[in-house]
């Protein structure tokens, strides 16, 4: 019998403890991660990845002074388990993942929604615990002697060797699944999509490619680590159209010929290839009219009501009816949903904002409203009633043209308590009647508001709520249910008082009202299932919401019922303004087109007019009978695949004109310098 020195039998105690428990502390992370989160326990990636990052962890406790290397491990595992119980936390308030590297800029920002943090880590303190068990566990483990030993550097320096051997055996091993769209290869080179990526290779390695991305974005100006073109996949027809393309004129042949940046030069080549939208019978029809375009914080179809808010009833009834619109939950909920609402483009998945990004490059944004209606003559101005630079709007508002006013400066007075502390959330009544004068004078107009009143969070400390608490008290809903309820009739007061003024000053007929959500009431599932009466939590009609495009002008209703999303909402008002944009350009399209229908979601599931596609669990549901909209299941999979791929290249499109100020690259026509 061979008999191992006792040195040796030390050195491979060491090593088989301080693998064990980073493999440990890993695996637990991740299983209880995707068992919370996703439902699911489909781990073999996820699990695959962790044996890496495992053995190096490992290998570096093992590389100094007893002391030190303890010190090490516990920061790693409770690093570990800080970014479960942060994602935690983050999902359940945003119901999106968190890329916790390329948004630490914006990290500030979380500090203005700490009530709404204390009260879901206060609901969901034993979820949390749970997470954070490896800390808890591994002060015991360091009175184990073994653990920590300290190993010679060559040993180590084979550790890691052994480390990366693994992690390349891993890459192999996703091989075999090809590289298409959603397979492993794709999502670990080119997919910015965070909740995706975690879902499918796992915590750890989502937020490593978030870091390396981080990293070659600040450095090299790249946010992938390869380039993939977009391609230009024709599945969804929109026909000839009854009247002239909503295009410029565009030389891109010679545009293409002019440049040598590769990612410029694909998206001329797919925006010259894309089908644009046709001008149709509703051009023009509100050309010249003043527009006010309010995004309404956490406005939902369920706020609506004849009898509490009959204003806002009346004008989703009575102009242009969208009977199937829907809100996506985009990254960044707030300012990403603005972002959808004023650019027609889908927002970035992960990292700093869209809108930030525009503002902090100085991105060229002709095509969006302010700028195109900035060119015909019309005053341009933005009204908030929170900070000015929260979410760096102050930079990302007057880039879009817009004059900018908000809280801190010298505009707007917060309402507040006795004790000074600001009224949380502040009142849009207010917003609108403070601001009204400073623009109704000064005709034409676009004025953008971004409301605040329906903020959560939706309870005793909501101050709206609590203000028309009497509306809403004998309602047979929860207190939750109802607190939604009464902080919204602030909007309807606010919307009503425009309308008085604005036909006090004769200018009623002449205004185009756009009011749309920037989110659905997130945080709140059971709230949003008991307004619905059914269970909405992971279903997409969670999403279906509502759009005003009014006028007092319009003598009859139009229904609408085509399906259609938050990035359209700018297309639809450019055409109806019979403003000169370029539909290719675009995520969004015009709804009153002839356009397919087409609705895209952030997990890529998507809605079109044979049917919605959920990309969770992969199924397809058809609008009519299967056999008469496919010939067979070749057929249908055929179909799933290219519109999943066209979802794809619209948001990679999206992001790469925010990332590459793509705007810049073309003719001038409709930017004011």
């Amino acid at each position: 019998m061979i008999q191992l020195p006792k040195k040796s039998f030390l050195i491979i105690r060491t090593i088989f403890l301080q693998i064990t428990w980073f493999l440990f502390v890993y695996l637990f992370s991740e299983i209880y991660l995707h068992a919370v989160i996703f439902g699911n326990v489909s781990l073999f990636f996820p699990i695959l990845l962790c044996i890496p990052a495992a053995f190096f962890a490992a290998f570096l406790c093992s590389r100094f002074s007893r002391k030190i290397n303890l010190l090490i491990g516990g920061l790693i595992t409770f690093a570990v388990c800080a970014f479960c119980v942060m994602e935690l936390i983050y999902y359940g308030i945003f119901h999106t993942m968190l890329a916790p590297f390329s948004s630490l800029e914006m990290a500030g920002n979380a500090v203005d929604f700490r009530t709404v943090l204390f009260t879901f880590i206060k609901k969901n303190t034993g979820q949390l615990a749970i997470a954070l068990l490896p800390c808890f566990v591994y002060p015991f483990l360091c009175f184990v002697k073994p653990f920590g030993h300290r190993l010679l550097k060559k040993r180590v320096r084979k550790g890691w060797a052994a480390a990366f051997c693994i992690y390349i055996l891993g890459l192999i091993c996703m091989l075999p699944f090809g590289n298409g769209l959603k397979t492993p290869l794709y999502t670990y080179f080119y997919s910015t999509q965070i909740n995706y990526n975690i879902e499918t290779l796992g915590l750890f390695t989502g937020i490593s490619q978030d870091f390396v991305r981080m990293v070659l974005t600040r450095t090299t100006g790249f946010d992938t680590l390869f380039y993939k073109p977009i391609d230009n996949i024709k599945i969804i027809d929109r026909g000839e159209g009854p009247g002239e393309p909503n295009i410029v004129n565009y030389d891109f042949e010679k545009l293409i010929s002019h440049i040598d940046n590769p990612k410029i030069q694909s998206i001329h080549e797919y925006v010259s290839n894309e089908d644009p939208t046709y001008k149709n019978d509703y051009t023009g029809m509100f050309k010249n009219y003043n527009l006010i375009f309010i995004t309404a914080e956490g406005w939902w179809k369920y706020a609506v009501r004849k009898d509490l808010t009959p204003t806002l009833y009346s004008m989703l009834n009575e102009g242009f009816v969208f009977e199937n619109y829907y809100t996506p939950l985009w990254y960044g909920s707030t300012i990403g949903g603005e972002f959808a609402n004023l650019t027609g483009q889908i927002p970035k998945e992960s990292g700093k904002f869209s809108m930030a990004v525009t503002g902090e490059n100085r991105n060229n944004m002709q095509f969006t409203l302010s700028r195109m209606l900035q060119r015909k003559g019309y005053g341009i101005r933005a009204f908030h009633s929170y900070l000015y630079d929260f979410y760096i709007r102050h930079i990302s508002h007057p880039n879009m043209g817009f004059e900018w006013y908000a809280a801190g400066n010298d505009w707007f007075e917060f309402e507040t308590h006795e004790n000074g502390d600001m009224l949380w959330p502040q009142s849009d009544l207010k917003l609108v009647s403070d601001s009204f004068d400073m623009y109704a004078d000064d005709t034409p107009f676009y004025t953008n508001y971004m409301s605040f009143s329906g903020h959560a969070n939706y309870d005793s400390t909501n101050e709206m709520s609590k203000r028309h608490w009497d509306l809403v008290k004998d309602l047979p809903y929860s207190d939750s249910a109802k607190a939604y309820l009464a902080c919204n009739y602030e909007l309807e007061l606010a919307v009503e008082y425009l309308l008085q003024r604005l036909e006090e000053k004769g200018l009623l007929e002449n205004t185009l009202f756009v009011i749309g959500p920037d989110h659905i009431p997130y945080g709140f599932p059971d709230m949003c299932s008991e307004l619905a009466g059914e269970d909405l939590e992971d279903s997409l009609e969670w999403y279906h919401s509502s759009l005003v495009i009014w006028s007092a002008s319009m003598q009859e209703p139009v229904n609408v019922s085509k399906y259609c999303s938050s990035i359209d909402v700018l297309p639809t008002v450019a055409n109806l303004m019979g403003l000169e944009y370029d539909s290719r350009v675009l995520a969004g399209q015009d709804i009153l087109s002839d356009a397919e229908q087409f609705v895209i979601f952030p997990d890529r599931s998507w809605i079109t007019g044979r049917g919605t596609y959920t990309s969770s669990t992969g199924e397809f549901e058809p609008f009519g009978d299967m056999d008469d909209l496919f010939e067979d299941e070749e057929s249908l999979n055929e179909y799933i695949n290219n519109v999943s791929e066209i979802v794809e290249n619209k948001i990679q499109l999206s992001a790469d004109v925010v990332d590459n100020d793509y705007y810049a690259y073309l003719p001038g026509v409709l930017y004011l310098d």
